[in-house]
């Protein structure tokens, strides 16, 4: 059957519109009897030295089926040279524990839990302890969108637009001091991705004065190629310009070139822009 298409409020603000203000249990757990569901608590976060370390809580399945349900963790510390120490780890439903009011997430003995501007994340292995401290005094935002009608929605919850990270990673006896600048976010969802979803481009840019957020969700055919397109812009202390309309901002790629692995083209260049009145800006974000 042909679906309806995406129902998504575009608008443009230059302070937290009303329907996007976070409360805590934007970032609880939100459990649903669905084949489709899925959620993840997701951190990353940019150390002074280079390094990267990125991860995520998630649970997928409809839950009335305990076992069909899957949860888990991911963790990566990527270093400087390009090596990386990955932890990954999937566990049974009944290894699950959640609050539906506040973040408070335990997937055996990993866990997040936090209150939109102080979080502790503690993922680990056999033989890897990643512990982090997340301190934000900059207040996200909640979204969604709804495709064909009201049933079939994803959330995009950013309770940390950026933060102070601060941590461990204990791999094989050593213990690595990680110290950065982070982002915290949350999505669940029960829509099929493969069917509605074609690509989306995601991504932070931390500037000493600014942050900005950027998501461009292109979707299927059958949801008539429709595009979502949320940025949000923050000072030292708040958002000053969010926009959700498709023809104030762009993302550009050029110098596209094949990975080595997959040989799926990245862009070496990504050009961003705003023009909306008062407010224009042009950002190049070049892989080196």
């Amino acid at each position: 059957a042909q679906m309806g298409k995406v129902i998504y409020e575009e608008q443009t603000s230059t302070q937290v519109p009303s329907s996007m203000v976070i409360h805590q249990s934007d970032d609880a757990w939100h459990p649903l009897k669905d084949k489709y569901y899925i959620e993840w608590w997701y951190f990353d976060l940019v150390a002074g030295d280079g390094s990267l370390v990125r991860g995520q809580l998630f649970i997928a399945g409809d839950v009335s089926r305990p076992k069909r349900v899957m949860t888990g963790v991911r963790a990566s510390y990527v270093k400087t040279d390009g090596t990386e120490i990955r932890i990954e780890r999937r566990l049974p439903f009944s290894s699950f524990k959640a609050s539906t009011e506040v973040c408070d997430v335990q997937v055996g003995k990993n866990f997040i839990r936090g209150n939109l501007s102080h979080y502790e994340v503690h993922i680990e292995d056999e033989e890897n302890a990643l512990d982090l401290q997340l301190d934000s005094g900059i207040k996200g935002i909640t979204s969604h969108a709804c495709f064909g009608d009201e049933s079939r929605y994803m959330y995009w919850v950013v309770p940390q637009p950026r933060c102070q990270a601060k941590g461990t990673l204990r791999a094989k006896g050593q213990t690595h001091a990680i110290e950065g600048i982070g982002y915290r976010d949350h999505n669940w969802s029960n829509i099929p991705f493969l069917d509605l979803l074609s690509y989306w481009d995601w991504g932070t840019v931390y500037d000493t004065a600014f942050t900005i957020i950027f998501a461009h969700i292109v979707c299927t055919k059958r949801m008539g190629d429709a595009e979502i397109k949320p940025i949000m812009v923050y000072d030292s202390e708040k958002l000053i310009y969010m926009t959700s309309a498709k023809d104030k901002w762009s993302l550009a790629k050029t110098d596209i070139r094949p990975d080595p692995v997959t040989g799926v083209g990245v862009p070496h260049k990504n050009t961003l822009r705003i023009d909306d009145g008062g407010l224009s800006l042009e950002l190049s974000l070049i892989h080196i």
